[in-house]
């Protein structure tokens, strides 16, 4: 009887034993299939808005490359993660065609058409044409650029951010380089862009020319975005004697090319210092080589000394020899640090931890949260060092890096 009983007890803990190690197996299958599940990335669709085709396709044709492959560096380092979720970024774009029309269709169909809550670009004066389409949507908008004109970054466009220095504080920045190359001006002409900003930006940069110790003089010079003739502007800059150099607020290459040839031809030889990032290359290759000396840009230098890693790994995963201006790019860059800070994807989240921030990393190095002076809203934009090219007897020569510290 005894040896029935040990038998039957047998049976039962090796039936125990059984039932126990199924359990645990399917418990660490079950697990094992959750911690797969969690560990697959989802998708966080990220819109931009940029002018791919028309004339101010110049600088945007170039910006979409960079800012796909910044979108790329990010989901390399692992994409976004927001309360334990990691997330790759899927960019999704729409042209704005250099029209202010084209900006307000691209944005509408980014709001209705893609659903997208977060979108980058557009870049220059465009963003009047999409903050009308973006601020009732509560989509959060980082502009590439902006003029100073009523509604691209101001009071009326809580959802809108500026995460490149433009306009003020590129200007900040060439200024202090014109400074440092050119100790003996003392006087400064303005030249600009007629793109609607003059009432609005000119005068914060002719304040900002004194703060630094620069006297303008003559009356701002401004010209047609498409303009093709520079003749007329030329000659009005050449006739304000009194200034030591020309100061060319905003614009793009050909402008400033055309301008300094005509300059040039007129015998007038003064320092030609232009705020915008276009490498002195594209001037040489419109004005020429003898033509084109005492020339200053914000112009990018890949591979330069002190350049920060991020910058030159950008550009080195792209096409060689290419323009470069980061203007978006840096954008996209910050934007998804702001998310990632915010631990959430509600732009409303997003805004207000944008809005409590002082400092954060982008492709150019710290950059300090700020700008309200300078927009009317409270930490809607942000300042970074850049640097500075200059042309030297018909050659591009890297200056140096600039900090440009807060926004005013």
């Amino acid at each position: 009887m005894g040896k029935k009983g040990d038998v039957k007890m047998g049976r039962k803990k090796s039936l125990t034993s059984i039932v126990c190690i199924s359990l645990v197996l399917v418990l660490a299958s079950m697990s094992l299939l959750v911690t797969q599940g969690a560990a697959q990335p989802k998708t966080l669709k990220i819109g931009y808005l940029l002018c791919l085709t028309g004339w101010y396709s110049v600088f945007d044709a170039v910006e979409e490359k960079d800012v796909k492959i910044v979108g790329q560096m990010i989901n390399d380092r692992g994409g976004v993660t927001i309360q334990g979720q990691k997330y790759n970024i899927e960019l999704v774009g729409e042209d704005g065609k250099s029209t202010l029309d084209g900006i307000t269709a691209g944005a509408n169909r980014l709001a209705y058409d893609h659903k997208v809550k977060f979108v980058v670009g557009p870049t220059g004066f465009f963003s009047t044409g999409s903050s009308p389409v973006f601020e009732p949507n509560k989509i959060l908008h980082v502009s590439g650029y902006v003029s100073n004109q009523p509604g691209e970054i101001d009071a009326s466009t809580p959802y809108g951010f500026l995460a490149f220095n433009a306009s003020i504080g590129t200007s900040i920045s060439v200024i202090k380089a014109m400074k440092k190359e050119f100790p003996n001006v003392k006087k400064v002409a303005i030249v600009t862009p007629d793109d609607g900003a003059v009432p609005y930006l000119i005068p914060k940069v002719k304040k900002i020319l004194e703060s630094y110790g620069y006297t303008v003089v003559g009356d701002t010079v401004p010209f047609p975005n498409e303009m093709e003739d520079f003749s007329p502007i030329a000659a009005k800059l050449n006739a304000i004697k009194d200034a030591d150099a020309i100061f060319m607020e905003n614009g793009a290459p050909i402008h400033a090319g055309n301008i300094v040839k005509l300059l040039r031809s007129l015998g007038n030889k003064k320092p030609y210092v232009y705020q915008g990032l276009s490498p002195c290359s594209d001037i040489i290759a419109i004005a020429g080589a003898e033509a084109s000396n005492n020339v200053l840009t914000s112009g990018l230098t890949p591979n330069a000394p002190g350049n920060p890693a991020l910058l030159d790994e950008v550009y080195k995963r792209g096409a060689p020899n290419r323009n470069f201006y980061l203007f978006n790019p840096n954008g996209l860059w910050v934007l998804t640090r702001m998310i990632q800070a915010a631990n959430s994807l509600d732009p409303n989240v997003v805004k207000a931890k944008w809005e409590s921030m002082d400092k954060v990393e982008t492709l150019f190095g710290t950059g300090y949260v700020s700008g309200d002076q300078t927009y009317g809203i409270k930490k809607h934009a942000i300042g970074h060092p850049l640097p500075y090219q200059k042309v030297v007897n018909g050659k591009v020569v890297f200056g140096g890096w600039i900090d440009v510290g807060p926004i005013p």
